[in-house]
C-alpha cells in the first residue's frame, strides 16, 4: 500500500478556472434536468441534486465540494458545516479556520437562478441546482472578502485550487501536488487504495482527451483502469478517462486529495 507520508506533497501552485476560462451552460441537459429531475429540495446539508456552474470561474470550489460528497466523512463534513438559526438564516462554519458566516434566506434567494432559466442562458454568477452548493459558494466568498483565509483568486472566486477548499473544511494538513510524474502516480495509487475515505479533484492545466483545459473536475472513482470524473458545468452526467490516457498526459494536470483518516 502506498504510504501517504512517502509522497512529495506540496501546496498547489496551479490555479485552475480563472475568469478567462470558457464556461459552457448546461444547455438542453440542464433544461431537461430542471423540468423532470429537479426536486427543489432547498438547503438540507447535502449535495444531493445536480450542480451547474455559473459564470464565476470557481470550478475548483465546486469540484472540491462535490468530491467531499462522495465519501461518508466528506458528507458529514458538509452537513456539520451548515446550520439554520432560529430566524431561518443559515450559518456556515468552516472548521479549518473556526469561522462562521451568516447567509440570510433573502440573500440566498436573490442569488438563486432556476435550473431551467440557467439552461436557457440566463446569466447566473453562481451555481444553479443544489441550494447547499450555492450556500457554500456564498460562504466561501464571505471568508475571502473578510480576509479570514489565504485564498489566492482573481476577482472574487475566479481561479484557485481545491487545496484551499479542503483546508477550509478540515483544518488538517491537506495534500496537493503539481504535475510531477512520480507524485501523480503515487497519489493515483493512494486514492485507489483509500477511496472510501479520500476525496480528490483533477485540475486540468492543458486540455486532453475530452477534458477541458484550465478546468477542475471532481474525482468520483478510480480503479486503476479508468477514472470517473464529474464536471461542475453539469454534474448530472459522468466523464470517464482511461488510465492509459492519464499516463500518456502526465504533466497536463495535477491532483489534490484529502484523507480524513490519515
Amino acid at each position: 500500500m502506498t504510504d501517504i507520508n512517502n509522497i512529495n506533497f506540496q501546496k498547489n501552485t496551479n490555479f485552475i478556472g480563472n475568469q478567462n476560462s470558457v464556461h459552457r451552460s448546461g444547455g438542453i441537459g440542464q433544461i431537461l434536468y430542471g423540468l423532470f429531475s429537479d426536486k427543489n429540495k432547498g438547503v438540507n446539508g447535502e449535495i444531493d441534486e445536480a450542480v451547474f456552474q455559473g459564470s464565476t470561474g470557481d470550478c475548483w470550489l465546486l469540484s472540491g465540494v462535490l468530491s467531499l460528497s462522495y465519501t461518508q466523512e466528506g458528507k458529514q463534513a458538509i452537513k456539520d458545516a451548515i446550520k439554520q438559526d432560529e430566524n431561518g438564516n443559515y450559518q456556515v462554519t468552516f472548521k479549518g479556520i473556526d469561522k462562521t458566516y451568516t447567509v440570510s434566506q433573502e440573500e440566498l434567494k436573490s442569488k438563486n437562478v432556476s435550473t431551467i432559466f440557467g439552461g436557457l442562458g440566463k446569466k447566473s454568477e453562481y451555481s444553479t441546482g443544489d441550494d447547499d452548493m450555492l450556500l457554500l459558494e456564498l460562504a466561501v466568498e464571505k471568508a475571502k472578502s473578510d480576509k479570514d483565509v489565504e485564498l489566492p483568486t482573481e476577482n472574487g472566486l475566479n481561479g484557485s485550487s481545491a487545496y484551499y477548499l479542503y483546508q477550509l473544511f478540515s483544518g488538517t494538513t491537506d495534500y496537493a501536488h503539481n504535475e510531477k510524474e512520480s507524485d501523480v502516480k503515487g497519489l493515483l495509487n493512494y486514492y485507489q487504495q483509500n477511496k472510501e475515505n479520500t476525496s480528490a479533484t483533477l485540475g486540468v492545466i492543458n486540455g486532453f482527451s475530452s477534458l477541458e483545459g484550465n478546468h477542475a473536475y471532481a474525482v468520483k472513482d478510480y480503479d486503476g483502469e479508468k477514472m470517473t470524473l464529474v464536471n461542475p458545468w453539469n454534474t448530472s452526467r459522468d466523464t470517464t478517462v482511461s488510465n492509459k490516457t492519464l499516463m500518456d498526459n502526465l504533466g497536463k494536470y495535477d491532483i489534490s486529495v484529502i484523507d480524513y483518516n490519515s
